[in-house]
């Protein structure tokens, strides 16, 4: 065993003599012990018991140590003797190490035995041989193996033990002994030898003359693995064995003998071929370091060369051998050769026979001859050669032509095969006639005379070629491009001229034939490779053409391009012409060609993207380019999907680097928008079919959503990064168009997000685990998505200083559809993106000059910071609870509540009512908030949610803050379930969970209020907040509550889930904002289903729609459905409309909101919107269901008014409407209210009234009677107005014109009615600015729905005007003749599709018929050709439609604009004043005219704009309406207008007497200024009741009523005056009237029975309400109410309609009634039929009346219906004492005693805190049903108008003790409640109304036995029989308090009579008598 020390020195010693050889003297016993002692103590194997010194098995030191000691043969010794017996133990016993000494001898002699001579090694290693020739004997001998010259004759194989058999072959001169070589040539058994390298002796035996020695051999060889082998594995025996084989192919040289001359000691084969045959074996195993020397006896190469000329058979394995030579040496072959001499070898062999005749013997059409590619290698070895070219052509010249000849005809293919594969590895300069073998390589390609099977493979290669080629080609024209763009950049000198090659283009296209598949697949794979680079825009190269050689660059990129693509859209044409539709489809199937076609399709050239939208359309028979998106992704998903992330990809890596793109960004807009219109569109859109998605597979469309998404967002980023620089390279108009393309469809992109989210989704494993009840959480995927859009805001943020207004406008609205995204995925925007943003924002704000600005205006500033507020964190730290300035304090102006942070009221499904909130929750606003010289500040957790924060004592509770109805539902949630401790669910996750900060309240001492930023920031950022939410209120509440109700539920009330809520009295003031909100929103409520109700009496279009998709939004559920069948032409659907949706079977129906509505070819699409309460069951609306759909009712003004109810706390005047507190009258100056009256010729007190309006902030009221100038003074409070505002500051730049900064300070003049609004309107537009015309202008807007707007003011209407000035730009007529064109062009597409079927279906009949059928394909060829010509114009069209639709989009919303900014007076309904189009405006004063017939919530709507003062102006008092409610707190402060200028006095003195005890008062000369010719007339006059005695009501449609009698007098009566003066033109002069919808269609209808439908342009039909704010010359009023004892005539009875009826006329007013109704039925009728009697006014009236001549007629007084007759003495029965008519007991009942109230009701401070809330009658809340009266007549004012009654008048009704209303239902009696009692105030301008008092006292009624079948209100039956007698059915109220009632009965001649005494208890038992 060597120890560590010994290895260490044995290891150091061999390490010396390797690097420093010794020679024997230098080798002691110093250097030999110690190595020999080491090898001498290495053992045995273990497992072979064999010593192991040269193999892998021994340790390397042991190799090195037995290689050094060879030299110990030298030596004699008893301890040499040792060695050389372990030694030969070791030959002896391992394969592995004999072929080890082998690599060991060669190796040494340049490291152990480096210091011998070559001779003395010679010597040495020959003596070595010779001992290891003895030694092999010696193991032979010792094996039994018999060398006996006899046995070893007989060449049986002997069993030679495998090392020793090793060893004789691998030492040649044992390998040449006799003996040895004799029993080798017997072939033994090899079974464990090492493959590599073969031994040196196979390489003889290769080549022996035996067959089997031969064979034997070069199976060894074959199996060696290391071919060549490695040259240090060539050892000394291998070099001999190669000089020998090379000796016997060596020719014979004159003057020397050869090999084959002398004696050889090995028997080689004397058969050349077989020697050339083992030779080029042996070669192939030979390193090529020992063939590229040329040494004495080895220079192969020479060998191989010089036998090139042989003819014999042995000339295969010559090529072949020099094959490998070529391959193994490359050049090197022809290394010491002259430069002819490779020409001289390609000589040898083309001239050689052999070889001619191997060619001719190819046979197979596949087969690929070996010798054909020997020429490519040849070529590669001579590259270097200045011969190449030469070479080159003589090779393609033998290839292409010589060999092209007839006899090699079968060798064709192969010999091609062969020139097309020396093409492929040969560059392109290096061949100087590419071109002529270009075009015959095309040929060969493409060429129809190829087209033979034998052909295919040799046509691939070519094929294959030639596209390699063109590809190559188009890297060109890219690197180019590249290089064009640096040099452009100043980055490199070099401006490269780009080559392509034109001829292999044109002949490329030319050759192609049509039936070709692969050509035409090659040919579009190569075309889609540079299908997006456009041609170079010359603007953008300008700058450096002037420089040398840039011109002719720039230009040849151009013409490189064209070259290149012309003639690709003419084959692909042809290919789609010339075939069949399958052939077709399978070329799209072919892999690849679908993703090549769609970025064709994506392409900007159009000829590109024609010729893929060619081949789609014929393959799938569509037509334009949105269609064969759908086509091809529908039919070929998986490849058209990554044609698209190719093209993008594409995109976005090009598009960043060159000079500009906008061509091809424009285009990309273009067709993406197709694509997302293809897969998102509802309802057809992919993204909505699960087997479109086929979510299972992971590759799937699902899957690949993801991926689309995000390379869309990079795109369009890398479009909002690069337009700015390419803008300087195009005109403005042009750049505008495309970018204003990019944002819209950036935003439609976003309004998809959600679809590809959800289709996304469903390839993952979350998509399950995401729904959460009927709501889904953000997955993974929308996370993903969501970053993937972070890079796009930083960019777009850029675009907010563009110039253009359009571009500005869609910029802004993209940048807010983004934050919008972020805010509701709760995922913040980038810190980069925020802050760019929020410095526009503070760029806005400052005031220094030079300041770079952001173009919004301030409008959109404020929606910006709102929305930005939302991400700011650091705003949250510090809330401003107040902020009163130390300063002494100023009277306040508006009322701004403190910021406060937003508590949504979300109300379960059905209920209507909010819930009691806990007493934590019961917030109140105390004044003592704002309180204090220095704000206080709230600090806030900073985990909270910006968005939801914790409200805390002493802030308001306020409505939902969200401005869209898809927020998320966990606010919604979280509120409705705990309240603040339910709002920690609203908080953000945080990573890292720490410790919050208690919330605290410090004081802050700020020294510099103004200039503090933060605090301004909070300030700003409050005001934004509050504004979005006064202008965007959230109306999710509604919808929850409407959707949930059940439509088929019968009743009055709606229906609720749990306790029915209670409805409050609307008391004057309120405490808060939930007391407001808690009385309020019931009734609106109520309103909502009493419309529901009234709906289903209506009769409305019913049709079957189909669900085609559902989704969740939050806890809604959003469906998209289609409408198939045809519907009417203006059968449509708004985004306010409620539908319902019944099942088929009528079993289950659902209500649900319109989200969207638009007609496409397909049907009548629409997107609806329904909730689901999570208590109702499953209905069924599953997806391809269908329903009936029906319109129920629109929403439009409940949406409104709703919004204001909700957004009641952000108003400025939020505080004074609670509780109402207004300014009192001021004191003026009398000189000022003179020049006031003189200025706009008013009187007094319209001066006084004009002057204090304008004196105030807050509100002001104004109360005028009819007819008291109340329009005039609004005119007049207008002008005075406008003269008092400060001028508009305008800047003037030099060489520009002058621009204001600022729009003019304007006024938001509204009324309830569109009547009502367009007559002070055209007051207005008129001049007049009091009662006088002026000539100053005004500008005026009216606002509204053109059908609503009355013509007279048509001219000043906001479409209108818009209208105007766009006809002047020319712009509609633009679109309509693209419309048209499309039509016409979609016509003849439509008539080429025809005929071409008609071809095809003539062409499958014909049969034997050539000549027709030729025929027949050339004209399906020419159709097709044409159709697909149509279909790029069509696309051509569609695009410039849409473009021209976007411009007048653009176009509209920039004239609105400025003509709103430009407007000084802007007029709408109250409701109207809820567009959109006016929430960008700021008005400085709001007047609401006719303010007390609005509803509360109606007026509300215009006060969202934040303005200095709302002046309020009516003609009477309507019940609890805002105006009233104001005015009840400070009567003093209302403006008293008295003097009217409108009626006849004859006229006026009616409502003066009736409503104003009798001070109104007239002009001067009224008499003579209304003064008509047919005064005079006694059938006329200024003021006649014609009594129509004959008369009587009927029912009419729509729950209405009609009185025919009636109509046809008024026809008589118009008739009859037309007739009498028809030297009076009466157009436009004539209003006909009634209080009933159904009446209004009778005259109208009669009307035009007789004067023709023009007579509806000339006479104003309609009702009372629809008249409010009109006036006529000539009223005529029909009051339809008549029938025998009818004494309920439902509204006719309301005051305020009968006040507006009777003071509409200027000149007459003629009222057509039935007075003993009239009279019987209400007192102020009986007022007015009494004054008519005593004026002489009232006539007896029918047709005849009017159509006979008139004579002096006395006017005839009717009776009295109620007085009774007189009865005969004798019948009469004996009346009681106290017995009291029911005239007098009502007469008496109505008159308060003056000294004190009635007993048991309570006096109530109306100044003092709220009223307790008082409960009231369910009917409260039915506006319409209870404003209607006994039919529940409905509204007819228009769609914006206002509704006349609510259910404040209502509650006063019923209060009041009115009649109750009679309905199909039956009569509901009313109990009566006590009502406060109001001190008597000095007004005569309020219309007073006679209280009722409630006596206990006895009562007797008198029944008249004659009118028994209608007594008082209720029908009475008269039962026949002895015991017939009457029911008496009357109104609980009329018994009230009463002890007992005395009914007396009046009987007919034939009856008895009698009476008795009940008491009211047996009144409802109604007994018999």
């Amino acid at each position: 065993m060597t120890s560590n020390v010994e290895l260490s020195k044995v290891k150091t010693l061999l390490a010396s003599v390797r690097d420093a050889p010794v020679n024997t003297s230098d080798a002691t016993d110093d250097v030999l012990g110690p190595i020999y002692s080491y090898l001498m103590k290495i053992t045995p194997s273990a497992s072979d018991n064999t010593y192991h010194w040269f193999c892998s098995r021994a340790h390397q030191l042991t190799i090195d140590a037995a290689t050094f000691l060879l030299r110990l043969f030298a030596y004699d010794s008893p301890r040499v003797n040792d060695w050389k017996r372990k030694f030969k133990a070791c030959l002896s016993g391992c394969c592995h190490c004999i072929k080890g000494l082998g690599e060991a001898r060669t190796s040494s002699r340049k490291t152990y035995f480096g210091a011998f001579s070559e001779d003395v090694l010679k010597t040495f290693y020959s003596s070595f041989d010779d001992w290891e020739l003895s030694v092999v004997v010696e193991a032979l001998v010792r094996s039994g193996i018999d060398l006996s010259p006899s046995r070893l004759a007989s060449r049986t194989p002997q069993k030679v033990p495998q090392p020793v058999l090793y060893h004789m072959v691998s030492n040649m001169r044992v390998f040449r002994d006799p003996r040895i070589l004799s029993l080798i040539r017997a072939c033994p058994p090899i079974s464990d030898w090492p493959l590599d390298p073969p031994p040196p002796g196979l390489f003889v035996l290769a080549m022996d003359e035996s067959t089997d020695v031969r064979q034997w051999a070069r199976a060894q060889i074959i199996r060696s693995t290391q071919v060549p082998m490695l040259e240090h594995q060539f050892v000394a025996g291998h070099e001999l064995a190669l000089q020998a084989v090379v000796s016997v192919l060596t020719p014979p040289r004159e003057g020397k003998a050869t090999v084959a001359d002398s004696a050889s000691p090995y028997p080689f084969s004397p058969d050349s071929p077989e020697l050339w045959s083992g030779f080029s074996q042996i070669l192939r195993h030979v390193p090529t370091e020992v063939l590229a020397k040329s040494s004495e006896g080895m220079d192969c190469k020479r060998i191989v060369t010089g036998h090139l000329h042989n003819v014999g058979r042995q000339f295969p394995d010559i090529l072949r051998c020099l094959l490998f030579l070529v391959k193994r040496l490359g050049n090197n072959l022809w290394q010491g050769e002259g430069p002819e001499y490779p020409q001289v070898v390609f000589d040898a062999i083309k001239d050689n026979l052999y070889f001619s005749n191997m060619l001719q013997d190819v046979k197979s059409a596949d087969e690929k001859p070996w010798f054909l590619s020997w020429f490519g290698e040849y070529l590669a070895s001579v590259s270097d050669f200045a011969t190449y070219g030469d070479i080159l052509a003589r090779i393609v010249d033998f290839l292409c032509e010589e060999l092209q000849h007839e006899r090699f005809r079968e060798a064709h293919p192969a010999v091609m095969h062969s020139a097309v594969r020396i093409r492929k590895t040969q560059s392109e300069e290096a061949s100087q006639r590419r071109m002529v073998v270009s075009s015959v390589f095309i040929s060969v390609a493409f060429s129809r005379s190829y087209a033979n099977p034998q052909w295919n493979v040799v046509r691939s290669a070519a094929r294959d070629l030639i596209m390699a080629s063109l590809a190559r080609d188009a890297d060109e024209i890219a690197n180019s491009i590249t290089k064009s763009c640096e040099f452009l950049a100043g980055r490199t000198n070099v401006f490269p001229v780009c080559t392509v090659k034109d001829q292999m283009w044109k002949k490329t296209y030319e050759s192609l034939q049509t039936n070709d598949t692969d050509g035409i697949v090659a040919i579009i794979a190569i075309i889609a490779q540079f299908s997006h680079i456009d041609f170079l825009n010359r603007e953008a190269y300008a700058p450096v053409l002037s420089k040398p050689d840039a011109q002719q660059a720039f230009d040849a990129i151009n013409r490189c391009l064209t070259v290149s693509r012309s003639g690709f859209h003419e084959i692909v044409s042809k290919v789609a012409n010339y075939n069949q539709t399958t052939f077709v489809q399978d070329v799209l199937r072919r892999p690849g060609v679908a993703r090549d076609i769609m970025v064709l399709m994506l392409s900007p050239i159009e000829d590109i993207q024609g010729a893929g939208k060619t081949l789609v359309g014929q393959a799938f028979d569509v037509d334009v380019r949105i269609d064969c998106f759908r086509a091809l992704l529908s039919n070929l998903p998986d490849s058209s999907f990554e044609g698209i992330f190719t093209f993008l990809e594409r995109y976005i890596h090009y598009a960043p680097h060159v000079t500009e793109a906008c061509s091809l960004s424009r285009s990309l807009v273009q067709c993406l928008a197709d694509v997302i219109e293809v897969l998102c569109s509802t309802p057809e859109g992919l993204l909505h079919n699960n087997s479109f998605l086929r979510s299972k597979d992971k590759e799937g469309p699902a899957a690949r959503v993801p991926q689309l998404w995000s390379l869309m967002t990079r795109s369009i980023t890398v479009v909002f990064k690069r337009t700015p620089l390419w803008a300087n390279y195009f005109e403005i108009p042009d750049m505008t168009v495309w970018m204003r393309d990019a944002l819209i469809f950036g935003r439609d992109l976003l309004a998809q997000w959600r679809v590809l989210e959800s289709a996304g989704v469903t390839a993952t494993d979350e998509s399950s685990s995401l729904v959460t009840g009927n709501s889904r959480k953000l997955s993974r995927t929308g996370k993903k998505m969501m970053n993937d859009l972070q890079p796009v805001l930083p960019e777009l943020a850029r675009w907010l200083r563009l110039s253009d207004e359009e571009l500005l406008h869609q910029s802004f609205s993209l940048i807010q559809t983004v934050l919008e995204c972020f805010r509701t995925t709760r995922i913040p925007p980038s810190e980069a993106a925020l802050t760019k943003l929020n410095k526009h924002v503070e760029d806005s704000r400052k005031k220094a000059p030079g300041t770079l600005k952001t173009r919004l205006d301030a409008s959109r500033v404020t929606q910006l910071e709102d929305a930005l507020s939302a991400f700011d964190d650091d705003d949250n730290e510090v809330e401003v609870i107040s902020f009163v300035p130390a300063q002494k304090a100023q009277p306040i102006k508006t009322h701004k509540p403190p910021p406060q942070k937003v508590q949504a009221s979300v109300r379960k499904a059905g209920e209507f009512i909010p819930r009691k909130p806990a007493e934590h929750d019961q917030l109140k606003l105390k004044p003592e908030v704002m309180e204090g010289a220095f704000p206080k500040f709230q600090r806030l957790s900073t985990s909270m949610a910006t968005s939801v924060i914790k409200p805390t004592t002493g802030r308001t509770v306020l409505p939902p803050a969200s401005a869209s109805e898809s927020s998320s539902e966990s606010e919604s949630e979280a509120e409705v379930q705990g309240g603040l401790a339910a709002l920690g669910k609203l908080q953000r996750s945080p990573k890292i969970k720490k410790p919050t900060e208690r919330r605290q309240v410090k004081m802050l001492d700020i020294q510099n209020q103004a200039k503090n930023a933060a605090l301004e920031r909070v300030r700003r950022r409050d005001d934004a907040r509050r504004k979005a939410l006064r202008l965007k209120p959230n109306t999710t509440g509604l919808h929850r509550t409407l959707l949930s109700w059940n439509y088929d539920h019968a009743g009055p009330d709606p229906p609720t889930v749990g306790e029915k809520p209670r409805l409050l009295h609307v008391p004057d003031t309120f405490q808060d904002y939930q007391h407001y909100l808690r009385i309020l929103e019931p009734l609106l409520l109520l309103e909502c289903w009493s419309q529901i109700v009234q709906s289903k009496e209506e009769v409305q279009e019913v049709h079957d729609c189909r669900i085609m998709s559902k989704q969740f939004t939050d806890d809604f559920v959003d469906l998209d459905a289609i409408i198939s069948d045809p519907v009417q032409k203006d059968w449509r659907l708004g985004d306010t409309d409620i539908v319902l949706l019944r099942r088929p079977d009528g079993e289950k129906s659902i209500m649900m909101k319109v989200q969207s509505f638009r007609t496409s070819p397909l049907g009548s699409q629409m997107s609806l919107r329904c909730f689901m309460h999570p208590t109702a069951g499953d209905i069924g609306l599953q997806i391809n269901t269908v329903w009936s759909l029906k319109k129920v009712f629109s929403l439009s003004t409940l949406h409104r008014e709703y919004g204001a109810l909700m957004a009641l706390p952000h108003y400025d005047l939020f505080q004074m409407i609670l509780t109402p507190n207004i300014s009192a009258v001021p004191p003026l100056d009398q000189r000022e209210v003179q020049h006031t009256m003189s200025s706009y010729n008013v009187n007094e007190p319209q001066a006084r009234a004009i002057i204090g309006s304008l004196k105030v902030d807050g509100f002001a009221l104004i109360q005028g009677p009819p007819g008291t100038g109340k329009t005039s003074t609004i005119c007049g409070l207008i002008e005075a107005f406008l003269q008092q505002r400060p001028r508009a500051v305008t800047s003037i730049h030099v060489g520009r014109t002058a621009t204001s900064s600022e729009p003019v300070k304007k006024i938001l003049l509204c009324a309830p009615s569109n009547a009502a609004i367009d007559e002070i309107a055209s007051r207005l537009k008129d001049g007049y600015r009091g009662p006088q015309r002026k000539a100053s202008s005004l500008k005026v807007v009216r606002v509204g729905a053109d059908k609503a707007i009355d013509i007279s003011v048509k001219d000043i209407s906001l479409d209108y005007l818009m209208e105007q000035k766009i006809n002047g730009e020319n712009l509609q007529d633009i679109s309509k003749n693209a419309s048209s064109e499309i039509n016409v062009l979609r016509g003849q597409m439509e008539d080429v599709k025809q005929a071409k079927q008609q071809k095809l279906e003539e062409l499958a009949v014909v049969r034997d018929n050539t000549a027709r059928t030729l025929a027949l394909e050339e004209e399906i060829k020419r159709l097709n050709a044409r159709r697909m010509m149509m279909t790029q114009q069509f696309d051509r069209l569609k695009d410039k439609q849409r473009s021209d639709y976007r411009t007048l989009d653009a176009t509209r919303r920039r004239v609105r604009t400025e003509i709103l900014h430009e407007a000084d007076v802007i007029c709408s309904t109250l409701s109207g004043a809820g567009h959109e189009a006016l929430e960008q405006l700021d008005f400085e004063m709001v007047i609401i005219d006719e303010a007390a017939q609005s509803i509360e919530l109606s007026s509300l709507i215009p006060l969202k704009f934040r303005c200095q003062r709302c002046i309020m102006a009516c003609k009477y008092q309507y019940n609890q309406s805002l105006f009233v409610r104001l005015q009840k707190q400070r009567p003093d402060a209302v403006h008293l207008l008295s003097i009217q200028y409108r009626m006849h006095p004859d006229i006026s003195r009616l409502p003066s007497r009736v409503f104003y005890q009798g001070r109104l008062l007239d002009g001067p000369d009224m008499d003579v200024k209304t003064k008509q010719p047919w005064h005079s007339h006694p059938k006329f006059g200024p003021y006649r009741f014609f009594n129509v005695t004959r008369g009587q009501e009927a029912s009419a449609s729509g729950h209405s009523l009609k009185n025919t009698t009636e109509s046809q007098v008024a026809l008589a009566l118009y008739a009859r005056l037309c007739k009498e003066f028809s030297k009076v033109d009466f157009d436009f002069r004539v209003g006909v009237v009634s209080m009933y919808r159904g009446q209004v269609l009778e005259l109208q209808r009669a009307f035009e029975q007789r004067f023709g439908r023009d007579i509806k342009g000339k006479v104003h039909f309609h009702t009372v309400d629809g008249f409010q704010g009109q006036e006529k010359d000539i009223i005529i009023l029909s009051c339809v109410r008549a029938g025998p004892g009818l004494q309920s005539v439902g509204f006719l009875s309301d005051t305020r309609r009968m006040n507006v009826a009777m003071t509409r006329a200027r000149s007459s007013l003629f009222i057509l009634g039935h007075a003993p109704t009239l009279e019987r039925s209400d007192e102020n009728w009986r007022k007015i039929i009494h004054d008519a009697r005593e004026r002489s006014l009232l006539m007896e009236a029918d047709v005849s009346f009017f159509t006979t001549q008139a004579t002096n007629e006395s006017v005839r007084r009717p009776s009295s219906p109620l007085k009774p007759k007189t009865q005969p003495a004798a019948i009469a029965p004996p009346q009681p004492d106290d017995l009291v008519t029911p005239k007098s007991f009502a007469e008496s009942s109505r008159r308060l005693p003056p000294s004190k109230p009635p007993q048991g009701m309570d006096r109530q401070s109306s100044t003092k805190g709220p009223p307790t809330d008082t409960v009231v009658s369910r009917d409260v809340g039915h506006k319409r049903r209870l404003s209607e009266g006994v039919n529940n007549e409905p509204s007819t004012s228009g769609p914006q108008e206002i509704r006349t009654l609510q259910h404040k008048r209502r509650l006063d009704e019923e209060v009041h003790g009115e009649p109750s209303i009679s309905g199909p239902q039956g009569t509901r009696t009313l109990q009566p409640l006590p009502k406060r009692v109001k001190k008597e105030k000095g007004s005569i301008f309020i219309p007073k109304k006679n209280k009722t008092a409630l006596h206990m006292c006895k009562i007797t009624l008198y029944i008249n036995m004659s009118y028994y079948n209608h007594a008082f209100t209720g029908g009475s039956s008269h039962r026949s029989g002895p015991n017939r007698g009457i029911h008496i059915i009357t109104p609980a109220l009329f018994f009230v308090g009463l002890e007992k009632v005395h009914i007396v009965c009046f009987p007919r001649l034939d009856s008895h009579a009698g009476f008795t005494t009940v008491s009211p208890s047996c009144l409802s038992a109604t007994p018999e008598m």
